[in-house]
């Protein structure tokens, strides 16, 4: 089985976060499955973002005003409508990734990313077709705060994915058990995959989903050989995230992973020991 590479919020060496510069670039490189974040805005749209609100130094207001990485509690998207979010513009640099180019860019909805990414890579004749890995960004304390509560959440999402028939180019993933829950009672015919971010969660969480995910994707330092083992034992696969130096990209693997999130899927798909 083929190594699988997931470019974490698109391309973020080469572009901003989440911005369909990203995604194409992502494509561009190889990359056959994407990682993005979704949250609801106030008109009850899906929306690429990895926050639930607009920030620095990302964003910058319909004025050209850029906005202070503090600022995010004045712009909550699930306040705003989606024709207020697109007048900002997200596509300023990250500092964590000096090589980023600067661009204009509006967070995107997640139809408009099925659509010109699928567009994008037919124009180009590039083969095989993107996976999107939609991480459902929700908290049970924040239920009518950033988000809708689980079953409307779940539903919007999934009109989007039946609604532009992408049932089979689509996972769901949470750190939200509640939410994947809620996504499988609507439609169990996906993949969907459970976020964890501390160990306990594995014993805590799992039982309370009421079925075995594809896939339960830790962050990198939970992964060892007696996790990869326990969940392989169930039959669920295992994607850590964010995986980003090469020696942690090998280690994944060898200690059983199925594949890796990252922030530099170009470096992954350069080690050869990834692709055997």
């Amino acid at each position: 089985m083929t190594f699988e590479i997931q470019a974490h919020r698109g391309a973020r060496s080469f572009f901003p976060e989440n911005t369909l510069q990203a995604f194409c670039k992502a494509a561009d490189l190889g990359v056959r499955v994407l990682e993005l974040d979704l949250v609801v805005s106030k008109d009850h749209e899906i929306v690429v973002s990895h926050d639930p609100w607009l920030s620095g130094p990302l964003c910058h207001d319909p004025a050209g005003r850029p906005l202070a990485a503090d600022e995010g509690m004045s712009y909550r998207i699930y306040d705003m409508t989606y024709a207020d979010i697109s007048a900002f513009d997200c596509g300023g640099r990250h500092p964590s990734f000096p090589l980023q180019q600067r661009i204009s860019a509006y967070k995107p909805l997640l139809s408009a990313v099925f659509r010109e990414v699928d567009s994008y890579m037919a124009s180009r004749g590039m083969k095989g077709r993107m996976v999107y890995n939609l991480e459902l960004k929700s908290w049970p304390d924040k239920d009518g705060i950033f988000h809708p509560e689980p079953d409307r959440y779940a539903a919007l999402v999934l009109r989007i994915v039946e609604d532009t028939a992408r049932s089979g180019q689509v996972r769901f993933q949470s750190f939200d058990h509640r939410l994947v829950r809620a996504a499988w009672k609507q439609n169990p015919k996906l993949c969907y995959g459970l976020l964890i971010a501390e160990r306990e969660h594995i014993d805590r969480y799992l039982p309370e989903l009421g079925f075995l995910p594809r896939y339960l994707n830790p962050h990198l330092s939970l992964v060892d050989r007696d996790t990869a083992e326990y969940l392989h034992a169930k039959r669920i696969g295992m994607i850590p995230w964010t995986v980003n130096r090469p020696e942690d990209m090998v280690r994944m693997k060898q200690l059983g992973a199925e594949g890796i999130i990252t922030d530099y899927p170009e470096v992954a798909l350069t080690l050869a020991s990834l692709q055997d």
